[in-house]
């Protein structure tokens, strides 16, 4: 697979989400509340890059991601690529291009990855009515601060990549 400058131009930009959810983490773990962005992190890539190119940056950001994050090595690159590879097989059902359909896509994925996560973590002890009240605490914290900043994070996306001469919509509209 060949590693473009899309995909390094996104992969920075989603290193950098990954960061300021880190601190935002660091920051609420007193109050015991982890924010999740992971559906965020592979929306734009899935639905505006070919398959290849979002495989390889779900991979990717993939690695990124389980090298911060609380679960076992390998985890999210499974779930990542498991999300790429159904919505990019929906995809031609609704209008990627959209915001309100980036989004919605975001807020699915970000929810399933959640709960996929929250079964593998489940814990074997009597206490799991209180995992599962932090879970959903968290799933619609993690929820309502992804429908604040997806916008802002696609925006930023996009434009990162037409300072970079790379003009999706253009590409798309030359293929179709």
């Amino acid at each position: 697979m060949n590693l473009e400058l899309r995909t390094l131009v996104l992969l920075a930009i989603g290193i950098l989400l990954q960061f300021l959810v880190g601190e935002m983490n660091h920051y609420l773990s007193p109050l015991h509340v982890y924010l999740y962005l992971g559906g965020l992190l592979i929306t734009f890539p899935l639905l505006r890059f070919r398959y290849k190119q979002g495989f390889l940056y779900a991979c990717l950001i993939a690695l990124f991601h389980d090298a911060t994050a609380p679960i076992p090595f390998g985890t999210s690159m499974i779930l990542f690529l498991t999300a790429h590879t159904i919505v990019f097989a929906l995809r031609s059902k609704f209008r990627r291009e959209e915001p309100a359909a980036a989004i919605a896509v975001a807020f699915l994925l970000n929810g399933a990855i959640i709960l996929a996560l929250s079964v593998i973590q489940m814990p074997d002890h009597h206490f799991a009515s209180q995992y599962w009240q932090r879970v959903v605490f968290d799933l619609f914290l993690s929820q309502a601060v992804l429908l604040l900043v997806a916008g802002w994070c696609f925006a930023l996306q996009s434009e990162a990549l037409k300072f970079f001469g790379i003009h999706l919509d253009h590409e798309q509209r030359q293929a179709g």
